[in-house]
């Protein structure tokens, strides 16, 4: 599975570079992370690796596809790009001030991408929702489900314009309490 999921981004990289630009939610919400240490994952093509390197975090950058890290590689000196199988990878505990999931969905890393954000760390998460049951799509209020765990800072769900299978977005801006002693 992993490599036929390779080859089928590794095409879609080599024929559309997709938006250069960081995302929206990106941009409005980094301002909640105070630096440091900050994941993106299924990078594609490094907009927002790029967009959080030049605001000064360290940034893992991590996808299967081999094209979109070689590019994401020699964006930025403050981005590690690492070509990964999402399907398998263990999120390392308590490791991040941010982590951020743009149009990708793997529910099988949500407890993991909570586990993984140090207390304070901000979770930036966003993709797409459809009508029913589907492995690509989240379902209405999903996300708040989901994360639950954190301080909800932004949430919204739209709807896109069209047919097809994606219905629209849903967008989750979260922070992991920090536990006080005492």
């Amino acid at each position: 599975m992993a490599e036929k999921d390779r080859e089928k981004w590794d095409l879609r990289y080599q024929e559309d570079p997709g938006d250069l630009s960081p995302s929206p939610v990106v941009r409005r919400y980094i301002c909640l992370a105070a630096g440091g240490k900050a994941l993106d994952l299924a990078c594609g093509t490094g907009r927002n690796s790029l967009f959080l390197a030049e605001k000064g975090f360290r940034v893992e950058a991590v996808d299967i596809s081999r094209m979109a890290i070689d590019r994401v590689s020699g964006l930025h000196p403050g981005i590690t790009a690492r070509c990964l199988d999402l399907d398998t990878w263990e999120i390392p505990e308590n490791e991040y001030e941010l982590i951020l999931n743009i149009r990708f969905l793997d529910r099988r890393l949500f407890p993991g991408i909570t586990a993984g954000l140090k207390p304070g760390g901000v979770l930036i998460f966003e993709s797409f929702t459809g009508e029913e049951e589907d492995r690509f799509c989240l379902t209405k209020n999903e996300l708040l489900h989901a994360f639950s765990d954190l301080d909800r800072i932004h949430y919204d769900e739209t709807k896109l314009e069209g047919e097809g299978r994606f219905k629209g977005t849903a967008c989750f801006v979260g922070v992991k309490a920090v536990h006080k002693a005492g």
